[in-house]
């Protein structure tokens, strides 16, 4: 069997090399002369798997190491009989780190307190509901849109217009790229909504680029200064708009996601089901580099905020979002997507992060488990 796979996909030879002969590629400059001879074919989200990539090819299996599923014509896939999976839900942990970590530089410079605020979340599935779940152990207020799941009530959670979600304080997005179907989510946040944003909410966007216009929200931002935005992803990834992305926040080459634990957890997912379909019936051997799995973060005076200091030096978020802007003002944005990435393969989630506890308050302590700390 020859298994063709993405050369950064975690693990990725420890856990495949075993079944045949694995070919390792640069996800961005795969083509379709490459695939002639592949059986299987493991990718991340920067490889479109279509016809044009497939056609004439022996490939009967395809794997993403990715939540999101838009770079893959699944049509297409069903029509050609191949079998195709994604690791959905293996990222969650570490995109609401990404989002608590966002709120944590309000909390520092921007006057922001989640005492008392109204977060909102489009989108309720495993990204948005693990973040509700741990804002509602917070004591905050949470508002869900989620039109799918309030259908299915499958989740304890509330659920709301997304008008109301918008009045909220925080808003952060989480549903996936769709453009048909009853609730497409393709430009679901354009100029009417964003004009409904309240003063100084802060708009928080992980999921995909094109949920919001990104033509309406460069108008909005050149007529609202106290509007704050985090994005992590971009139309036409890595050649994006560095116009638009100057002017955000913080803006970060789509590394949400990227931590030790979720790639683990992608591989672990993509090796059990690679196992299951070829009937292979073989042990896991997760390779995924867990050594110093307890971190311990850089300490920081004790004081009110100082458990908001802890979520940023445990990822260091403005440093990654600085450094991409400086290579957008050269014009490397596109070099700095890869870059930056790979920087953040090392990447540790709040879960294998360890806090003194002399540092900080009961409350602070409190509320920092709840996020995944722990503390000696």
């Amino acid at each position: 069997m020859k298994i063709f796979a993405d050369k950064n996909i975690l693990a990725v030879e420890a856990n495949f090399s075993r079944y045949g002969e694995l070919h390792l590629f640069d996800g961005r400059s795969v083509g379709q002369a490459d695939l002639v001879d592949a059986d299987a074919l493991l990718v991340r989200s920067i490889t479109s798997i279509d016809e044009s990539l497939l056609d004439g090819s022996k490939v009967r299996f395809v794997g993403t190491a990715t939540s999101g599923v838009d770079h893959v014509d699944r049509a297409y896939l069903r029509h050609a009989g191949i079998h195709f999976v994604d690791a959905k839900g293996s990222n969650a942990n570490a995109v609401v780190d990404y989002c608590f970590t966002a709120m944590a530089y309000a909390a520092l410079h921007k006057g922001f307190s989640l005492t008392g605020s109204r977060v909102g979340i489009v989108g309720a599935g495993a990204v948005g509901g693990l973040f509700a779940a741990k804002l509602e152990e917070l004591g905050v207020e949470v508002r869900c849109y989620d039109p799918f799941l309030a259908a299915k009530g499958e989740r304890e959670l509330e659920y709301h217009s997304l008008e109301a979600v918008l009045e909220c304080n925080v808003i952060s997005l989480h549903v996936p790229l769709t453009i048909s179907g009853p609730h497409p989510t393709r430009n679901l946040i354009g100029a009417k909504e964003l004009a409904a944003l309240g003063k100084n909410a802060i708009l928080i966007n992980a999921c995909r680029a094109d949920v919001v216009n990104e033509l309406a929200l460069k108008l909005l931002l050149s007529k609202r200064e106290d509007i704050m935005t985090v994005f992590d992803v971009w139309a036409d990834e890595p050649t994006i708009d560095s116009s638009l992305a100057l002017s955000i926040d913080i803006a970060t080459p789509h590394i949400a996601g990227y931590s030790v634990e979720a790639k683990s957890n992608a591989t672990k997912v993509l090796a059990g089901a690679f196992e299951e379909h070829f009937r292979l019936g073989t042990t896991l051997d997760i390779q995924a580099r867990e050594e110093n799995s307890a971190i311990t973060v850089v300490e920081h005076t004790a004081g009110k905020l100082s458990q908001w200091s802890a979520l940023l030096a445990a990822f260091p978020l403005i440093e990654f979002s600085e450094q991409f802007k400086q290579a957008l003002r050269k014009g490397e944005g596109a070099e700095a997507f890869d870059s930056i990435r790979q920087k953040l393969l090392q990447r540790r989630e709040f879960i294998s992060k360890t806090l003194r506890r002399n540092t900080y308050s009961s409350d602070q302590q409190q509320q920092l488990s709840v996020l995944g700390f722990r503390f000696e």
